[in-house]
C-alpha cells in the first residue's frame, strides 16, 4: 500500500533522527513535514503532505475518519528493527489547515528509579513515597518527560493497589489496573474516578491535570486517604502552586494535601550527544512556606 509505505519511511527518517516528534501540516499556504529534534524543528522535503496521508493514519491510529472538526487523539503500535515503536497521535482539522502531531514514544529504553535520579534525589522522593495520603505533583513543560518519571516510580509501589486514570493509555504495565477515558461510550473522567474509589486503592494515577475538575479530583482524592500522583504544565517548580491556584483550589488545600512537587526539565549534553533530566522538588515545608500570603 503507497501510504503505509510512506507512513513508515517517515518514522524510519525520524527515528534515525532521534527525533520526539513529526509534525504534519496540510493548508491553502502549502504543505511540509518537520521532525523536532534536539536541534530544533528539523523540515523532512521527501514526505509529501496529502488528505490521504492523514487518512492512512487516522485508520491506523482508529479515529473516526468522518469527523473533521473536532479534535482527535489515538494511538499506533508500528512494528520496526524488531520490536515495538509506541506512536501517540494528535489531530486537527478546520476550514483553513489540517495538522497532525505523533509523538514517538520509546518505553524499551525506561529508566529505573536508581538511574533517573541521583541518591539525594532517591532520598526525598522516598520520603514523599513513604506517607500514605496526599499529592505528588510532576511538573515541566511539553516533551521534558515528566510523565516518564512519573510511571518510573511504580517500582517503588509494587506492594500497593494502584489505579490510574489516563487519556489515553500509552503503555500498559503489569503492576497497576489502568482506565482509559472514552466519551463515545460515556466514560469520562468523573465516572472513572468513582469507579475508582470504589475499588479501594492505595494509590491513585492521574495522567494530567488539565484543568479544573481533574485537579480538584486529585485534591479529594488525596483528602480521601490515597496517595495521588499527577503531572502538570508549568515553567518551574514554584510556579504550580499558582497554576492549582488558577484551578480555584485554595491555600489551605495546597497546604494540607500537597506532598511534593517534583519539576523537571531536559538538558543536552553536548559531550556525551544526548539528554538528560534535571530535578527540582520541593517537599511539603517548602511548599507550605510558598504558600504562605507573605511569601515571595
Amino acid at each position: 500500500m503507497q501510504y503505509e509505505k510512506i507512513f513508515k519511511k517517515m518514522i524510519i527518517q525520524a527515528i534515525e533522527n532521534k527525533a520526539t516528534d513529526i509534525h504534519l501540516e496540510l493548508s491553502t499556504q502549502g504543505s511540509h513535514c518537520e521532525y523536532r529534534t534536539l536541534q530544533g524543528l528539523v523540515r523532512n522535503h521527501n514526505i509529501k503532505v496529502v488528505p490521504e496521508l492523514f487518512a492512512y493514519i487516522k485508520y491506523r491510529s482508529n479515529l473516526d475518519l468522518y469527523t473533521d472538526r473536532k479534535p482527535q487523539s489515538g494511538r499506533i503500535v508500528l512494528r520496526l528493527f524488531n520490536k515495538d515503536i509506541y506512536l501517540r497521535i494528535a489531530h486537527f482539522k478546520n476550514y483553513l489547515i489540517e495538522t497532525m502531531v505523533l509523538r514517538i514514544l520509546n518505553p524499551q529504553k525506561a529508566l529505573s528509579f536508581k538511574t533517573l535520579f541521583n541518591s539525594f534525589e532517591q532520598s526525598i522522593i522516598q520520603d514523599l513515597l513513604f506517607k500514605d495520603s496526599g499529592l505528588i505533583l510532576f511538573a515541566g513543560s511539553t516533551g521534558s518527560g515528566k510523565s516518564t518519571s512519573l510511571f518510573t516510580l511504580i517500582e517503588h509501589l509494587k506492594q500497593h493497589k494502584i489505579y490510574s486514570i489516563e487519556d489515553p493509555v500509552e503503555f500498559y504495565y503489569p503492576n497497576m489496573v489502568q482506565l482509559e477515558i472514552n466519551p463515545t461510550i460515556n466514560f469520562d473522567f468523573e465516572a472513572a474516578i468513582k469507579q475508582v474509589l470504589r475499588h479501594d486503592p492505595n494509590v491513585i494515577i492521574i495522567g494530567e491535570i488539565r484543568d479544573e475538575k481533574e485537579a480538584k479530583a486529585a485534591i479529594r482524592c488525596a483528602y480521601s486517604g490515597h496517595l495521588v500522583l499527577s503531572t502538570i504544565h508549568a515553567n518551574d517548580a514554584y510556579s504550580v502552586i499558582g497554576r492549582l491556584e488558577n484551578f480555584n483550589i485554595n491555600q489551605q488545600e495546597i497546604k494540607q494535601v500537597l506532598n511534593g512537587i517534583i519539576y523537571q526539565k531536559l538538558l543536552y549534553d553536548d559531550q556525551k550527544q544526548m539528554r538528560f533530566a534535571s530535578f527540582e522538588i520541593l517537599n511539603r515545608d517548602q511548599i507550605q512556606k510558598t504558600s504562605e500570603p507573605n511569601a515571595g
